[in-house]
């Protein structure tokens, strides 16, 4: 069954197109951001990308943008109520597959998708990233590159692959034994040990960051499902 990835940020709208692209059937991820679907497209494989041209912090645009690099054998899709061709000229720059109204019947809608899903597929390149939704983190491994707030932050190694294992890990219990041995590839000793909250406090205070918190005498937890 084919795996489309549907952003968009009107709930209504939303279930309402989810209903009948199940009954395709397709099976279906409904997101409602462009934070939510960049951590989507970075743990997941889509063969579409659906998605609303006008979204906050990151646009239609931007997602395909991304997707393209994340996973190129990915088909985009971008709905507007607001077209313009400024934007469809963008969306055109990006390869993007379909650039369609919303104000298009749902019959021409779900026909466009089907032709575009039926072509024939191209090879996957698979490029690994990381996300974080709630601090909108966006990590990019193969680059050595991290944005949040759509900023560039140049993190130290040290402090990237902290970023990394926290993010590789969400909600896991860390200890500083763990982070020595797979950030510095060191044996805990007691002269090494204090480094990593060194460390760690130099990287949340560099990027701002709120979820990595304490768990008194055991270490460290990124509190994030």
């Amino acid at each position: 069954m084919k795996k489309i990835l549907f952003v968009e940020d009107d709930v209504e709208y939303s279930d309402f197109l989810k209903e009948k692209l199940e009954k395709v059937p397709y099976d279906v991820d409904c997101v409602y951001s462009g934070i939510d679907a960049m951590e989507s497209l970075a743990l997941n494989h889509y063969d579409l990308l659906l998605t609303d041209l006008e979204l906050d912090v990151i646009n239609g645009l931007r997602l395909v943008e991304a997707s393209r690099k994340m996973s190129p054998g990915t088909r985009s899709i971008i709905l507007t109520g607001k077209p313009s061709n400024s934007t469809e000229l963008e969306s055109l720059r990006l390869h993007t597959d379909l650039y369609i109204e919303k104000s298009k019947s749902l019959k021409v809608v779900l026909q466009y998708i089907a032709n575009i899903l039926d072509r024939e597929e191209v090879p996957i390149t698979h490029i690994k990233f990381l996300a974080s939704s709630i601090e909108n983190i966006m990590m990019d491994l193969r680059l050595r590159s991290v944005y949040k707030d759509n900023v560039e932050h140049h993190l130290t190694p040290t402090e990237f692959g902290l970023l990394e294992y926290f993010l590789s890990h969400k909600s896991e219990l860390i200890t500083r034994e763990d982070l020595l041995r797979a950030v510095w590839a060191e044996e805990p000793t007691p002269e090494n040990i204090r480094k990593v909250d060194v460390h760690l406090k130099n990287l949340r205070t560099k990027m701002n960051i709120f979820s990595i918190v304490t768990v008194r005498g055991c270490g460290y937890k990124w509190n994030e499902a």
